[in-house]
Formats: C-alpha cells, sequence, structure tokens
C-alpha cells in the first residue's frame, strides 16, 4: 500500500508536509508554520492515530443522517477518510485549512466554500 502523502494550505500558504505509512502506522511530518490553525499539529511528531483523526475530522461526521447520499454524490460506496479528503480537499465552512495531494495544481480560490 503506497504512502498517503499531502501537504497542507492556510488558504494560498503551505504549512506543513505529510507522509503516512499505512503499512507501518507512521508519519513524517514537516511543519512550516506556527499559527494555530494553519497546521494540523504544533509538535513535530504526530502519530499515526492522531493523524488519521485528523484527516477524519475534515470529512462529514459517520453518524449523519444523510452520509449515504453524500457518498453517492462523490461516487464512494463506503465511508473511507482517506478517500473523503481526496474528493474534498478536507475544506470545512468553519476554517480555511485545505489539504493538496501531489500533482495537483489547484489553488484556494479553486477548493474553497466561502471567502
Amino acid at each position: 500500500m503506497a504512502p498517503f502523502i499531502f501537504d497542507t494550505y492556510f488558504r494560498n500558504e503551505k504549512t506543513s508536509h505529510v507522509e503516512m505509512d499505512r503499512e507501518r502506522l507512521s508519519v513524517k511530518y514537516e511543519r512550516y508554520s506556527d499559527k494555530i490553525p494553519y497546521v494540523p499539529y504544533l509538535f513535530d511528531t504526530p502519530t499515526f492515530a492522531q493523524m488519521f483523526d485528523f484527516l477524519e475530522s475534515r470529512c462529514m461526521p459517520r453518524g449523519r443522517t444523510c452520509l449515504p447520499d453524500y457518498l453517492k454524490c462523490m461516487h464512494l460506496s463506503e465511508y473511507n477518510p482517506y478517500d473523503i479528503v481526496q474528493v474534498t480537499h478536507g475544506v470545512m465552512w468553519e476554517d480555511y485549512l485545505w489539504l493538496k495531494f501531489p500533482g495537483e495544481e489547484i489553488t484556494w480560490d479553486e477548493v474553497k466554500v466561502r471567502d
């Protein structure tokens, strides 16, 4: 299984780089900001479980009433935070933090849900 790699951004500012090794359950984490909420974690070594929790926090809740409808709209058959954030870029209404994946040439203006 390939590592799950992404960068976090606060609007258009790159704030961290993450590599999650799903076989070894380990994380490589480089933080480029000391500001909250610009980065997932202010400490340098989040655990795999903490980083997975971060990804899941960027998804709709597992218990959401219309979850099957949301998944269908995303062309997903099951609730999987890795797959969900690749579709949604982890964008939330409440903040300006989002995820960008290797090879993507997108900006905040293309993924934001509000100004």
